[in-house]
């Protein structure tokens, strides 16, 4: 990157960071090549100008938010909701109402910065008061309207009298001051005596009172009142009023309407949508990453490409994750809310499994053990991406069809901390290929999948052992038509399942067998629920109880049956992978031999390993060919020792 190239607002804030943290100027260069080569797409238009501000915190927040609403919208159609249809048009006006909430807070934190006079503030609230007021005419009969404007103005008379106090300090407002007073009184005596257009009275008014304040905090203000009045006015569009229902009163076709009023909106202020700031990368990515990356840079800038567009879009997908939760506590809104966000990760997920991770991303990589781990590396790691999406996609679904709130917050956190955990492999995984040991060392607590799915095999067996003893328990009081202890038993048995249902563990199921739990785990606590006729509830409890006990029984069977395969294939892989290295020192008559042998080894693994067997037939049209014999030996001899690692990790 050459140092005449223009700066980017990010890297002028990480500058500021390089005498309290450390950032030498390589690394400022390192993070800035990290952030253009891997961050998300541009999800929004912008209009090229010059850099924003950084501005408030709460400011900052807004923006993202409302970048982030508008990516989601742009991915938008209702044909995809399903079950959630109703609940997706509360996410939607809980995203608007946090949108225009978020106006308002910044407005208030504006006003309230140091050096802002405190009658600004009132002068701009009376301002936005008067114009509602003058908006109102002709709405009514005219007396009531009146009658509550002249309350407003005894009301407020100490804020008018305030402010004109303030005026008479500043040069000319003694002048102002006294147009002001002169438009009250006038005002008052069109009110009480009902003559003239009270509302053209008011808008006078309220434009002295705006020519009243400064410019400069006029022009900070004007955007967030921009935002209020779009976002208040899109809610109403939203809803048909005359309807009553979730489903019957959201009006769809006003969610294309909704997309381009935000989309003018975001590009007449021509805000940014915030990604990585340098100083999460450089925590996420310490003096130890920041020296390898420079000298892979150094040594191989092929490969550091591709490093840099997959470490900077983990890294974005991170950003936006913990910016969001905990739900435990939150509000309806927030959670509501959240769900866009997340379908924005979503479909990041996915543009990272088919662009960063394409398989012709690879293309023009230097030959050598780096490369080939890289490769495995990049096919694991876009399968991955792909089941994480649809991991997202399902309990999404799942949680916004529910009509219980604290289940989509409970999902919410799950999936938070499933991806970011995910992510985080990732990242280390990406490091490992160039330095284990740093690997180790930096990233010694990032959970494998083996170890994710020895906590969920960990938490099945105990769900298991727990309702085996109650479901018999439950069959005795049955039996005897002991009804009393059989609903405390069925109680029991349903809080046991549903914990299971809010569990971290239970996202890591397969999609198929996840519905199929959470099925008889609703269908459950649903026959529990205020039944109408008591006993046949506690039937059909004790049954479905029995029902997700063959169910658990069955998953952990099929969970462990893959135990013998997986020491099967590692078996084998080893031995395959002893005789690529006897066979590159063989000659004559035993190369021929360890050869077939190999061939007859190595073909085992094609059942499960599809890439093993690929490998394999490049490797014995090679052998008759007689051309690039080990060139294509030391792909299979890699594979064979990756596979074995991976197998290795899986059984523990």
């Amino acid at each position: 990157m050459s140092s005449s190239a223009t700066p980017s607002p990010r890297l002028d804030r990480a500058r500021q960071l390089v005498q309290e943290k450390g950032l030498s100027k390589e690394d400022l260069v390192l993070l800035e090549e990290i952030l253009q080569a891997g961050e998300l797409d541009p999800l929004l238009d912008t209009p090229a100008g010059p850099p924003e501000p950084p501005g408030t915190r709460s400011l900052v927040e807004l923006r993202r938010n409302l970048g982030l609403f508008l990516a989601f919208l742009s991915q938008f159609s209702p044909r995809r909701l399903g079950d959630a249809r109703a609940a997706m048009g509360l996410v939607i006006e809980h995203g608007l109402a946090q949108l225009g909430r978020q106006a308002k807070e910044c407005h208030r934190e504006l006003l309230q910065e140091p050096g802002t006079a405190p009658w600004v503030g009132q002068a701009l609230a009376l301002v936005a008061s008067l114009r509602a007021m003058a908006l109102s005419a002709g709405t009514a009969e005219g007396m009531p309207l009146r009658r509550d404007w002249a309350a407003f103005l005894t009301d407020h008379g100490e804020d008018f009298r305030e402010v004109a106090a303030a005026l008479q300090d500043l040069e000319d407002g003694s002048t102002l001051a006294t147009r002001l007073h002169s438009q009250l009184k006038t005002l008052n005596r069109n009110l009480r005596n009902a003559e003239g257009r009270s509302e053209d009275a008011l808008r006078k008014l309220a434009d002295l009172l705006e020519s009243a304040t400064p410019l400069e905090t006029r022009r900070k203000v004007e955007p967030l009142l921009l935002v209020e009045h779009v976002v208040s006015n899109l809610r109403l569009s939203l809803r048909r009023p005359l309807e009553k229902g979730l489903e019957a009163g959201i009006h769809w076709p006003a969610v294309a309407q909704i997309h381009g009023s935000l989309q003018w909106l975001w590009n007449h202020l021509g805000w940014q949508l915030p990604r990585v700031e340098a100083r999460d990368l450089q925590r996420v990515l310490p003096r130890e990453v920041r020296k390898l990356l420079q000298q892979i840079r150094k040594d191989d800038p092929a490969a550091f490409r591709l490093l840099a567009r997959s470490l900077g879009g983990h890294l974005a997908v991170m950003g936006l994750l913990e910016g969001l939760g905990p739900f435990a506590h939150a509000t309806e809104e927030t959670r509501y809310a959240a769900v866009a966000p997340f379908l924005v990760v979503e479909g990041e997920l996915g543009r990272m499994a088919d662009r960063t991770y394409a398989a012709d991303a690879l293309h023009g990589l230097r030959p050598g053990p780096e490369s080939q781990k890289l490769r495995g590396l990049f096919r694991q790691a876009a399968l991955a991406q792909r089941q994480d999406q649809s991991t997202v996609r399902a309990l999404l679904q799942q949680a916004l069809a529910a009509p219980d709130t604290d289940q989509l917050a409970v999902g919410l956190d799950n999936l938070r901390a499933l991806l970011l955990a995910h992510q985080r492999n990732l990242v280390g995984d990406l490091v490992g290929v160039f330095s284990p040991e740093l690997r180790q060392r930096l990233y010694p607590e990032s959970v494998s999948l083996a170890e994710e799915g020895d906590r969920l095999r960990q938490r099945l067996h105990r769900l298991y052992e727990s309702l085996t003893p109650l479901q018999n328990q439950l069959q005795l009081h049955l039996e005897l038509q002991d009804w009393p202890r059989l609903a405390l038993g069925l109680a029991q048995a349903q809080q046991q399942a549903s914990a299971f249902r809010r569990s971290p563990e239970f996202p890591l199921i397969r999609p198929a067998d996840r519905e199929e739990a959470d099925r008889l785990i609703q269908l459950l606590a649903r026959t529990l629920d205020a039944p109408s006729d008591v006993r046949q509830a506690l039937v059909e409890g004790t049954d479905l109880v029995a029902e997700l006990l063959r169910f658990l029984e069955l998953l952990l069977l099929r969970i462990n049956a893959r135990a013998p395969l997986i020491r099967h294939d590692l078996e084998i892989a080893r031995g395959a992978l002893d005789l690529c290295g006897q066979l590159k020192a063989a000659e004559g008559p035993e190369r021929n031999r360890l050869a077939q042998k190999l061939l007859q080894t190595a073909k085992r693994l094609g059942v499960r390993d599809p890439q093993s067997l690929v490998l394999l037939k490049r490797w014995v049209r090679a052998e008759r060919s007689q051309k690039d014999q080990r060139a294509n030996l030391d792909p299979l001899a890699a594979h064979l020792d990756r596979l074995g690692a991976r197998l290795d990790a899986a059984l523990g």
